[in-house]
């Protein structure tokens, strides 16, 4: 009964759904190792008061997809309250690239007297 009336919940847009939400936690969990769910829950209520035969059936999917590893990236706090990546309570050293415009020497082999 269960499978029968599903599929006519929204016409099969519940069906259609749920098989999607499948797809999309199937791709997360592959891509993360991590576990994830799908959650299908049903409303029934009457459709009018005093009437029980006639029932409205409202359906809602949710998923979980699990999480990717996120890193952390260091801050520093300012006196004014503001994140920055240098410490401010640090000196900055004069720091500057060099050019080398020398073109490598040729390695020599240096012989030894083994034993």
């Amino acid at each position: 009964m269960f499978q029968e009336t599903i599929v006519q919940i929204n016409n099969g847009a519940a069906v259609a759904e749920l098989s999607d939400a499948l797809t999309k936690v199937v791709a997360a969990v592959r891509e993360t190792g991590k576990s994830g769910s799908i959650s299908l829950t049903l409303k029934v209520a009457p459709a009018s008061k005093g009437n029980t035969d006639v029932l409205l059936v409202e359906s809602q999917v949710k998923t979980k997809l699990p999480e990717p590893e996120r890193g952390m990236t260091i801050f520093y706090a300012t006196d004014n309250n503001l994140l920055v990546r240098n410490d401010p309570k640090q000196q900055m050293l004069p720091l500057r690239v060099v050019e080398f415009d020398q073109q490598p020497r040729e390695l020599r082999e240096v012989k030894t007297n083994a034993q």
